[in-house]
């Protein structure tokens, strides 16, 4: 899947939610054999039954909230492009997927592009 060309999903796929309301990180390496992040930050005024996220964005190897550089960004991707990237991880995975240690993360991004950035909880 082409994301930001010339970056496509290789392996090694792991997400992480972050304790700032919802916010999520999801890190992989790409067909360069290079490390990537896409970042979804939550928008903060959120009712806590539907959040809301501000589009997703890629960034060279990892994202640090705090210290990430302007150079390390990468471009803005769409939340059809978030649904191709989690599509091949569940293909990549396999039958394994449901047992991932991040199995749970994975699930609440592809809900999320599902819904183009809206996590409705019910």
């Amino acid at each position: 899947m082409q994301l930001s060309s010339p970056i496509s999903y290789k392996c090694s796929a792991n997400a992480t939610t972050y304790r700032d309301g919802g916010s999520l990180e999801l890190r992989f390496t790409a067909d360069d054999d290079r490390n990537y992040c896409i970042f979804m930050e939550v928008v903060h005024d959120s009712p806590n039954d539907c959040k809301r996220y501000h589009p997703p964005l890629l960034f060279k190897d990892s994202f640090d909230i705090n210290n990430s550089k302007p150079e390390d960004f990468i471009d803005y991707l769409t939340w059809q492009q978030i649904k191709g990237l989690i599509s091949e991880i569940r293909m990549d995975i396999g039958q394994d997927f449901e047992k991932h240690a991040d199995c749970a993360h994975l699930g609440l991004i592809e809900n999320i592009a599902n819904n183009n950035g809206w996590l409705i909880e019910s």
